[in-house]
């Protein structure tokens, strides 16, 4: 998949980056806040979108989805706090900050089945809520 990450802590955006790289997915670009997610969004058609939630200068990854969504670009919350109800309709669901590589590449590819009607996998990574149709498991925290 073509994966844009927004994220505002550097080293996060790295590990993210490089975690989905090695699973053979393409990092489009990381972005640190609404402008420039929205601008990489427009030019680079990312499959999907890693959101924090929580980016630099008090900006919000809500805002982030509100934006990307309307130019139908999937997005996926990736943080500390999941906005639970606030992030229906805004993001497939939402992976709980800490995670490792491979509870990064099982929301990845959960978000790729949802995306493309495939059955997910029976057992979603541990940290992933989803808060769509068909996605309502979650692999607890």
């Amino acid at each position: 998949m073509r994966v844009l990450v927004v994220e505002d802590e550097g080293l996060v955006a790295l590990e993210i980056q490089v975690g989905l790289e090695v699973a053979g997915h393409e990092v489009v670009g990381v972005a640190e806040d609404v402008a420039s997610a929205g601008a990489l969004a427009r030019t680079e058609r990312p499959d999907l979108a890693l959101i924090d939630v929580r980016l630099a200068r008090g900006e919000s990854g809500l805002d982030v989805a509100a934006d990307l969504t309307a130019l139908g670009v999937p997005c996926l919350f990736v943080t500390g706090n999941c906005p639970e109800g606030r992030g229906q309709g805004l993001a497939l669901g939402c992976l709980h900050k800490p995670f490792d590589e491979r509870q990064l590449t099982g929301a990845v590819a959960a978000a790729e089945a949802l995306l493309h009607g495939r059955p997910l996998p029976r057992r979603l990574p541990m940290g992933l809520h989803l808060y769509v149709e068909g996605g309502t498991n979650s692999g607890g925290r």
